[in-house]
């Protein structure tokens, strides 16, 4: 049970115990007609107005994404290894390619030709499924995707349509001979868990529709297809467009919802708040604020006087007294009931019978007429809300016929208005293209009688001046034919030329090319020298530095590129070394010939 219905049932059992009381009406009365014109309970909700669209697009699309989820598209991966005969369990066409290929698996030949031949190994395959295809990623990928997109608006779209703000405002004094009674409260309570919105059915078929489409989306998510995917790393935009994208139509239209949704940008939803006034408070509304102010004020009074302890004797008492009355009055009832039984001349086991029959049937019927009271009070509540949007209505009829009926009377001024302004601008208009003709008409005439005789004398020079331009055409004519010839001669007279110096110029070009190899050569030959006498001067160096007892050579030949550089000197160096001692083995001769020269000469 809902703490709704519960607070409801509570406050219809104490209304049931004051309601025909006739003090406590009294007081209810009192109450709520002290202040009615200060009170105040406003009412603030929102009405959705929710874009079909997306939701239309959304319902469009999984049908194609169920399709292509229930084709479950999958790979075979093959597993193969090389395994003894005996535990080979089945022979494949791949087992039989690869025996053809590998021989040496096969150790022993039977001696009989017609006998079977057994190799010792086998290649096993095994073909596994996998389900992780790019396609079915997608297909993951997107049902995620719309599922975010979902509970993100519907989210929003529910909290707006269970949205309640309520602002209650009372302010009441009563007075009477023995008692002074002020009630000031004031109640502002904002929740979101509304179990009442605005009446809105096409917001709530569509609501239904989301709710629907999201559930569509779970079940697709908890197929054994996805939950195998689900395992594998998630795909990330863009997305590639393979040939299954592009042309299986299931996926082509799951793309195309994925490329919607990715690409919508709106709310999806609009809103607006809808406010509802209920002061002033209707008689029966009136009643039951006026009777929970008297139950605050009791408990005021009661706590105030420290009189709990009295009220629960009084109430105990009661109680006692009620419960003795009941029984005295069931007792009265199974006398009356033994009295029935006799004059019915049935016994007291078919007269229970027959009452409890009647009872079932008086229940029956005492529910009927509780539904019907309920359907009566909900009726007589639309009835209510009705009556004031009919106000309301009423209201803003008004005040718009009102206006409307200022419009329609400055829309007449403004015609009359623009009628006289158009007619005196008409007539004045035709006075003016009047008196214009006129004027016209006349200017025409005095230039034709003025420009009459000049035009003739004009037309005589122009024919004069035409034939002079006839005549120098012609002689421009034959000087330009002239012209032209002398052109076509210089123009053969320059190509001949052209052809001298485009000789000149391949001969220079060869005895270029001559000197440039030559100098190529030397430039290399240079190059070359410089190179060795570089890395002989660097080896001298490290030479040095080993000498003097520091094995550091001169740069770091721990690269590629050093250690080629050290091996170039080493080369520079070992040329160097065998010209050096060619050399001094020259020098070496010469100085022993000559000793023995000297000795020769002693002697």
């Amino acid at each position: 049970m809902e703490i709704n219905d519960i607070y409801y049932r509570a406050f219809k059992a104490y209304r049931k115990q004051t309601k025909e009381n006739t003090a406590c009406e009294k007081e209810r009365r009192a109450v709520a007609e002290a202040g009615k014109e200060s009170d105040k309970l406003l009412a603030t909700k929102y009405l959705c107005r929710i874009d079909e669209d997306w939701i239309k697009a959304i319902e469009e699309g999984l049908e194609f994404v169920e399709k292509a989820v229930a084709e479950e598209r999958q790979f075979i991966r093959t597993n193969g290894e090389v395994v003894p005969i005996e535990k080979v369990k089945k022979i494949s066409k791949d087992s039989v390619e690869h025996l053809a290929k590998h021989s040496d698996m096969i150790t022993h030949v039977p001696e009989e030709e017609d006998a079977l031949l057994v190799p010792d190994k086998l290649y096993m395959v095994e073909k596994l499924s996998d389900y992780a295809v790019y396609e079915n990623r997608f297909l993951y990928m997107m049902l995620t995707y719309i599922k975010s997109f979902i509970e993100f608006r519907i989210e929003k779209i529910e909290k707006l349509r269970r949205t309640y703000v309520g602002d209650m405002a009372v302010n009441k004094e009563i007075k009477t001979k023995k008692r002074t009674l002020k009630i000031k409260t004031e109640i502002y309570e904002e929740r979101t868990d509304n179990p009442y919105p605005v009446p809105d059915e096409k917001s709530a078929n569509l609501v239904k529709r989301i709710h629907d489409c999201r559930s569509i989306i779970d079940a697709l998510l908890d197929t054994d297809l996805m939950t195998q995917v689900a395992k594998t790393p998630m795909i990330k935009p863009p997305i590639v467009k393979t040939n299954v994208l592009k042309m299986n139509n299931n996926f082509k239209n799951a793309l195309a919802l994925y490329d919607y949704i990715a690409s919508y940008k709106g709310e999806g939803f609009t809103y607006e708040e809808v406010k509802f006034d209920f002061a002033p408070f209707s008689e029966k509304v009136a009643d039951e604020f006026a009777e929970a102010a008297n139950l605050t004020s009791f408990l005021a009074y009661k706590t105030g006087n420290d009189i709990e302890s009295l009220l629960q004797a009084e109430y105990e008492e009661e109680e006692r007294r009620l419960k003795e009355e009941e029984a005295q009055n069931l007792l009265k009832r199974l006398q009356r009931l033994k009295k029935r039984a006799l004059e019915s001349n049935k016994t007291m086991e078919e007269y229970m019978l027959l009452l409890e029959e009647r009872n079932r049937r008086l229940e029956k019927d005492n529910e009927e007429l509780s539904a019907l009271r309920r359907e009566v009070e909900n009726l007589k509540k639309d009835i209510e809300t009705l009556a004031r949007e009919k106000n309301e209505l009423n209201r803003q009829i008004g005040e718009l016929t009102s206006a409307l009926e200022e419009k329609e009377q400055e829309i007449i001024r403004l015609n009359q208005k623009y009628i006289e302004d158009m007619s005196a601008a008409k007539a004045e208009h035709e006075a003016e293209i009047a008196k214009i003709s006129a004027e016209h008409e006349e200017a025409v005439t005095a230039l034709k009688a003025e420009f009459a005789d000049e035009l003739s004398k004009t037309i005589e020079e122009h024919e004069a001046r035409a034939a002079e331009l006839k005549a120098e055409t012609e002689t421009l004519n034959s000087r330009l034919a002239e012209t032209v010839r002398d052109c076509d001669n210089k123009i053969a007279e320059i190509n001949a030329k052209l052809l001298g110096l485009q000789d000149i110029e391949g001969k220079v070009a060869g005895e270029y090319e001559v000197k440039y190899a030559a100098l190529e050569k030397e430039y290399k030959r240079n190059i070359k020298e410089l190179k060795e006498e570089t890395a002989l001067i660097r080896g001298e160096l490290d030479g040095i530095r080993a000498e003097q007892g520091k094995l550091i050579p001169s740069a770091d030949y721990s690269s590629r590129e050093r250690f080629i550089e050290l091996e170039t000197e080493y080369l520079a160096f070992h040329k160097f070394f065998k010209s050096q001692w060619e050399y001094t083995k020259k020098e070496i001769r010469k100085t022993i010939l000559w000793t023995k020269q000297e000795k020769s000469k002693k002697k």
